[in-house]
């Protein structure tokens, strides 16, 4: 049988794990360093397919078949930011801007796919 000094040392051990995880997890988004304003855009005729992913984001979103033009804002913090673009027609560009100032914009390759991608740092 376990003593009760044995259980509160595990249950101390698990609440600051829990903590140092929550404390990374918060420092990633802003909440006690630097924060950005993230604004992705695709611009372009018709519709395509876009993934997205924000800072902090561990699986890209996908938002198929997008009339255009197509945005999304997110307050972040530091870490990358990204955009693709597949099957886009002639014209079609990716743009992300960060605290209002354009960072990346970029045009279709041959087969109509296009990537963006910001880093943002303290």
């Amino acid at each position: 049988m376990k003593s009760a000094g044995s259980r509160t040392y595990v249950t101390s051990l698990l609440v600051a794990g829990a903590s140092a995880l929550a404390a990374v997890l918060i420092a990633g988004c802003g909440l006690f360093g630097k924060s950005w304003d993230v604004k992705m855009e695709v611009t372009g005729p018709g519709t395509t397919d876009v993934s997205y992913s924000f800072s902090g984001e561990t699986d890209p979103k996908t938002a198929a078949q997008q009339r255009l033009p197509w945005t999304r804002a997110q307050n972040v913090g530091f870490g990358f930011n990204d955009l693709g673009v597949k099957g886009a027609a002639p014209g079609t560009i990716c743009r992300i801007y960060v605290d209002g100032k354009l960072k990346d914009q970029q045009k279709p390759d041959a087969r109509g796919n296009l990537t963006c991608s910001v880093n943002v740092q303290n």
